[in-house]
């Protein structure tokens, strides 16, 4: 016998062509929740395709996505979704349009009863703050409680983070602050790490400090993160002194964290700054001791405070330690070491250790010439000096402004006058400028050989490049001129000529 007769048949088929409104049994619960999905979906869709259509108009005359939203729940009888909403006002901030947002927040507030999530506000509070829009994001912060959500701390971060990355923000924090415990939001421990980063960015380290020592009252302990960046910043902005950099070191010690490579970086190169060289020795010590190895530049700096305290033999000790534990210098290293020999006077050992760091790869640069034909021509080693820079020349090293600068000098102080012009025209050939006081040197020393003519051309030069004699010259010339009366008549005009051009020269009244 069948099962089904054909007038079951037809009533079921009569039944589902009414669309089941005179059903026989109860929808049950797992097909309506699957059926609200589809409509939500399909919804979705619709509002979807309803937005990029708005956005892809030349000239949107007003699009109300608002609108678009409700029309596309209604088309399938359900209702706006916290989503919809997200997609709507992340659509709405992605093309400006945000004149449409208060009817938006209005109509979620007013008229839809779900529960946003709080990372709904959270999202909205950093559209505000991308857009500058402070005000706004501060008063959405306070009217979450309105949309039936709990304001908790983590709304409060988000407002912080924003506020904090503008100066008009940074203005409304300590007001937000005051209101946020009022209404009982308690700060936690990633609240005070927005707030204290913020106070080391601005250089606003003592009252970082503050905050870094309230935080046990408020039942947090600082971490290691916290105190090494408060020590960087104080390292950085240099608005304190190493003895107030190294009593901050000693309180974070006492808290037993362990500092990092960066920290004792940061103190080793505030000592060396400030002519503790000693002390950032004893730094480097504790760092070791510590079990953190020193790479090359912290050796180099410590190097650098113990040259510039004049212990030279620890300075020898130190460059040993280095290549003992494996380290190779780099140039600033060598530069270092050979200027600390120099001012031993140990030049030769100065210019082995030229050759030392060729067999390390390393090319003397101009800064280790300059070091080397300073001391030269100190000693009276001029010649020197001058292969020294031949020597340049054939490695493809490009002298300086220091450079012809200090052998000029040491040409002057050895008479050699007539090589010191024709080493400052070189200069000029490359461009460099020479100071007053190089100018002032030749133009006297060329007087006293008795050349006033050439220092007369010289001095007429100098003023054509914008550089003022000093004192010496005139009372050279002046003295030259009078030992040669019959010089004195052809040149007193151009002399005098000479001097008020360079008198006038700087307020651009000169003759030439």
């Amino acid at each position: 016998m069948a099962l089904f007769n054909s007038s079951s048949v037809s009533s079921f088929s009569s039944l589902v062509k009414r669309g089941g409104k005179q059903r026989r049994w109860p929808l049950s619960p797992y097909k309506g929740k699957w059926q609200q999905k589809f409509d939500e979906q399909r919804a979705m869709e619709t509002l979807m395709r309803e937005a990029a259509n708005f956005e892809q108009q030349q000239n949107p005359d007003k699009p109300l996505l608002l609108s678009a939203l409700i029309n596309s729940f209604n088309i399938y009888g359900c209702e706006p979704t916290p989503y919809a909403y997200s997609f709507i006002i992340k659509t709405l901030a992605k093309n400006f349009w945000f004149d449409q947002l208060p009817p938006v927040l209005d109509r979620l507030e007013k008229v839809e009863s779900f529960e946003p999530p709080e990372n709904f506000f959270v999202d909205l509070i950093r559209i505000y703050g991308k857009a500058n829009m402070f005000q706004d994001a501060v008063d959405i912060f306070f009217r979450i409680p309105k949309f039936r959500c709990t304001l908790s701390v983590h709304s409060l971060n988000a407002l912080l983070l924003v506020l904090c990355k503008k100066s008009v923000g940074l203005q409304m924090v300590h007001q937000i602050l005051l209101k946020s415990h009022a209404i009982n939001i308690r700060l936690e421990e990633s609240s005070f790490h927005i707030l204290i980063t913020t106070l080391c960015k601005i250089k606003r380290i003592g009252n970082a400090i503050e905050l870094l020592n309230h935080m046990p009252r408020c039942g947090y302990n600082a971490d290691v993160t916290l105190y090494s960046l408060i020590l960087s910043s104080m390292c950085e902005h240099g608005e304190f002194s190493s003895l107030e950099v190294t009593d901050f070191l000693g309180e974070m010690q006492k808290t037993g964290f362990t500092l990092n490579a960066g920290d004792f970086v940061n103190v080793i190169k505030v000592l060396v700054k400030d002519g503790r060289g000693m002390d950032a020795l004893d730094v480097l010590d504790q760092m070791k001791s510590d079990g953190i190895k020193p790479d090359i530049v912290c050796y180099t700096m410590v190097l650098d405070g113990i040259i510039s305290a004049g212990d030279f033999q620890k300075a020898d000790d130190l460059f040993d330690e280095i290549l003992v534990m494996g380290l190779v210098p780099d140039l600033y290293s060598f530069n270092v070491y050979i200027n600390g020999l120099c001012k031993q006077n140990n030049v030769e050992a100065g210019f082995k250790m030229v050759g030392l760091m060729e067999q390390f790869g390393c090319k003397p640069d101009v800064v280790t010439y300059n070091t080397l034909i300073g001391m030269v021509c100190k000693i009276g080693q001029v010649r020197r000096a001058q292969d020294l820079i031949k020597e340049m020349g054939l490695k493809g090293v490009q002298g300086n402004l220091h450079t012809y600068t200090i052998l000029i000098d040491g040409l002057v102080s050895k008479d050699q006058v007539m090589e010191a012009l024709m080493l400052l025209e070189e200069m000029w050939s490359w461009g460099f400028i020479p100071q007053s006081l190089t100018f002032d040197e030749i133009v006297c020393g060329l007087c006293k050989k008795g050349l006033v003519s050439e220092a007369l051309k010289l001095l007429e030069q100098m003023v054509s490049r914008d550089a003022t004699p000093g004192t010496r010259v005139w009372e050279a010339l002046l003295l030259s001129l009078g030992f040669k009366t019959s010089l004195l008549e052809s040149t007193s005009t151009i002399l005098e000529d000479l001097m008020w051009n360079s008198l006038w020269l700087p307020f651009g009244l000169g003759y030439y």
